[in-house]
């Protein structure tokens, strides 16, 4: 891969996560200053003053298009025209020259483009067993084939991160893998419950029950009572049908808020404590969605803060085909059908995460691996490119980028925006173990 002046490659153990403790980290961030190291090489340190932007432009076909220059780019900020300051290409297989500038002022140190981040993240609150187990062999097979010897690793699982560090070490990565595990409640259970009778047809019916849609109510209890008249007696009469089915809904739906929130409260954390860690960072979500109604006001700025962090998130939505008729439990040894999927919202709030940071959501598709290497495609070949924003102030707000290419027949994908707050004091990779 390509280098930039000043910069060393990294290997070893990294311990960006405090073991047993999920506490703000400080967001006191140092000035920025440049220096000349030999040879008048310009060295960089760490500023907040810049925003960088990860960028990948493609051609028609898929193909990356190289060869862009600063000048090919236009950067607004709240619709406002931004000055590129500093560009380079991130690649493997470099055929320009970067263009790093020594009069810039960078947030962090340029990429160490010998080096990747890689965390994988199993929403394990929203992943059914057998579901879980094709997720590991792929992640398995990801790391035994794409994880370069520079490369970092990680394993967030259950609430934490595994040995709470990130590591080169590629048996320890498939350990820690395999030792993943679902949630003591999985989405297959929670489905089973809607399911039982008296049944509840769609997740959409079961949030309308519960803010006391007397109309849909109505209609599940006497669905119910049509369809199943020996258990309907046996439960007193429609009256009491329609009472369980309001206990149901109200419990499901409180199941599926605690369970979205959990998932918002791991990712903060996996953001904040990688934020300390210089260059592009790739976050890999594996999730059977979120009960997006819970969290649809925190997810853009939990993608913000991960776009000012240098994060980029991966979904990969491990419904898989399933998504995209019914919501079928995976357990061939279920009775019950699957859910109905009208109303159905879980991969909106993937969507939200993936675009707002630059990446990609995967969905309707079992092959796993293939969604991977994509990923590991784009982490390869990007662009990198840094403005100073015409508002200084990091007041926590909400800022839209636009990025907009000088050149038609491509696509451009890129972070849309980020949260203006300090970056946290950059944490050292040691070498070693």
């Amino acid at each position: 891969m390509q280098r930039l002046p000043g910069v060393r490659a990294a290997s070893g153990v990294l311990a960006v996560f405090a073991l047993g403790s999920a506490a703000p980290l400080s967001s006191n961030a140092a000035p920025a200053f440049v220096e000349k190291g030999p040879a008048g090489q310009a060295t960089f340190r760490s500023s907040t003053s810049l925003v960088e932007v990860d960028v990948i432009v493609k051609d028609k076909d898929g193909r990356f298009v190289s060869g862009l220059t600063s000048d090919d780019f236009e950067v607004l900020e709240e619709g406002k025209p931004q000055r590129i300051q500093h560009f380079y290409l991130v690649t493997e297989h470099p055929t320009t020259a970067s263009e790093p500038r020594a009069e810039v002022l960078l947030p962090r140190a340029p990429d160490q483009t010998g080096r990747r981040v890689f965390v994988f993240m199993f929403d394990s609150e929203h992943l059914s067993v057998a579901t879980l187990v094709r997720l590991k062999q792929s992640a398995m097979d990801f790391v035994t084939a794409q994880l370069g010897r520079g490369d970092l690793g990680g394993v967030f699982t259950n609430g934490g991160l595994v040995h709470g560090r990130l590591t080169n070490d590629r048996q320890e990565l498939l350990d820690a893998i395999r030792s993943a595990t679902p949630a003591f409640e999985t989405p297959e259970d929670r489905m089973r419950a809607l399911r039982d009778f008296p049944r509840i047809d769609t997740e959409f019916e079961a949030i309308q029950i519960d803010r006391s849609d007397k109309t849909m109510l109505t209609d599940a209890g006497a669905r119910n009572c049509a369809e199943s008249v020996q258990e309907c007696a046996l439960a007193g009469g429609r009256e009491f049908v329609e009472d369980a089915l309001e206990r149901k809904a109200r419990r499901y739906v409180a199941d599926e808020q605690r369970s979205a929130a959990s998932t918002v409260e791991a990712l903060t954390y996996v953001i904040r404590n990688l934020s300390r860690l210089e260059g592009r960072k790739t976050l890999l979500l594996m999730s059977e969605g979120i009960f997006f109604d819970e969290v649809r006001g925190m997810l853009p700025v939990v993608a913000g803060q991960a776009a000012r962090a240098g994060i980029t998130i991966y979904s990969l939505d491990a419904r898989g085909t399933a998504a995209a008729g019914n919501r079928a439990p995976p357990d061939a040894s279920l009775r019950t059908a699957g859910l109905g999927t009208f109303g159905d919202t879980r991969d909106e709030g993937l969507d939200v995460l993936s675009a707002e940071t630059g990446g990609v959501t995967f969905r309707h598709s079992d092959d796993f691996r293939r969604a991977l290497n994509d990923v590991a495609s784009d982490t390869s070949t990007y662009y990198v490119l840094a403005y100073s924003p015409e508002n200084t102030t990091m007041d926590g707000k909400f800022r839209r980028i636009a990025l907009r290419v000088k050149w038609e027949g491509v696509t451009v994908r890129a972070r849309r925006g980020y949260v203006a707050t300090p970056l946290p004091a950059p944490k050292a990779v040691r070498t070693g173990k």
